[in-house]
């Protein structure tokens, strides 16, 4: 089979009973009110993936003509449906891509029957969430934490360097420097890393730099309320007073992101994900997306101190400890991977 495009259908041409009840679904509500939707207070990414999942579903069987606009969505799903939709739309794509679809279908029918939906398709999307395997191997791409922190005060350094030589290329050398230096202590998803903003979410007081990230803006609906870590605190303050205005450009108004990129302008989150791996591309061969950081920095904690690993749910910002046991799991076959490079250096050396 031959991967097919899946645009898809937006809310606005859903069937109008599937509108109707996923804005209900959505009806927000004060703390006193007993109407709030079921997804009343789901997070915009969560809206999102759901929309998309379910918005497939729907495109796909009004181009097949199977959909019946008048048909409950619970009672348009069979099993026969879904394991036909799983079929055409796994072909090319990646089982984390495939099971996402699922789970968004799934939780809008959840959301527009309430509290159960259709309770085996919440159980093969979850099933298939837990199962998912990653279209590129993650170990073979990890580093130590200790040689990303020693790259980032390389990059800070070189930066630093530059730019006392009346060099503009070397406050994003800097910048980039310190944003896989906070990565590597902070392990935050991409886009809680690229909203950072002074004064806002970012505030200098009398103990250091204060970043507070609230739960509504987190995947998982974990606050973060800390300090940058204090071997970065100078480098942070570095970055403010003699980077960040070389990267800002005259004429454009400065809306206090912490992250200048190009032409002076706020560095979204996509960009932030070209620029990280390909710097640890240049300098370790291997490319570290923003997110590879969080099983690199719960993976070090495994080797470490295996008795901690529990920490790790704070340390990702994660709702349970669930995900502990998946990267002490990961902490040994990262062992065992390091020990037959190692294997297979020493034998080229007696080769040679």
């Amino acid at each position: 089979m031959i991967k097919q495009a899946f645009p898809p259908l937006p809310v606005d041409q859903w069937p109008a009973r599937d509108r109707s009840l996923w804005q209900a679904a959505r009806q927000p509500s004060g703390p006193f009110d007993d109407d709030a939707g079921f997804a009343a207070r789901w997070r915009s990414p969560t809206m999102k993936m759901c929309e998309r999942g379910y918005g497939m579903l729907v495109g796909w069987l009004d181009r097949s003509g199977q959909l019946d606009p008048l048909a409950h969505p619970c009672h348009r799903v069979t099993r026969d449906l879904i394991r036909a939709f799983i079929t055409e739309y796994s072909v090319g794509r990646a089982e984390t891509t495939v099971a996402s679809a699922v789970r968004g279908m799934a939780y809008v029918l959840r959301a527009c029957a309430p509290p159960d939906g259709v309770d085996w398709l919440t159980k093969l999307a979850h099933r298939m969430t837990n199962t998912a395997k990653p279209s590129r191997p993650k170990l073979p791409r990890m580093v130590r934490v200790a040689d990303i922190i020693l790259l980032s005060d390389r990059l800070m350094d070189i930066g630093l360097e530059e730019l006392r030589r009346s060099r503009r290329s070397g406050a994003p050398i800097y910048r980039d420097g310190l944003i896989i230096g906070l990565l590597a202590h902070r392990p935050w998803r991409r886009r809680n890393l690229a909203d950072l903003r002074l004064g806002h979410n970012l505030l200098v007081d009398d103990f250091g730099i204060r970043i507070t990230i609230p739960r509504e803006e987190t995947k998982k609906g974990v606050a973060f309320d800390g300090y940058v870590p204090e071997r970065l605190k100078g480098a942070t303050f570095t970055y403010l007073d003699r980077v960040r205005p070389v990267l800002l450009k005259s004429g454009i108004p400065d809306e206090s992101w912490l992250w200048i990129g190009r032409q002076g302008r706020r560095m979204p989150a996509n960009d932030i994900s070209i620029r990280v791996p390909k710097t640890t591309r240049k300098h370790f061969g291997r490319d570290l997306s923003p997110h590879l950081f969080r099983d690199c920095a719960a993976t070090e904690v495994a080797l470490e101190r295996p008795e901690l690993i529990g920490m790790t749910k704070h340390l990702l910002g994660h709702m349970t400890p669930v995900s502990s046991q998946k990267y002490y799991n990961q902490a040994t076959s990262f062992t065992a991977y390091s020990r037959h490079a190692d294997v297979i250096r020493k034998l080229r050396g007696e080769e040679s």
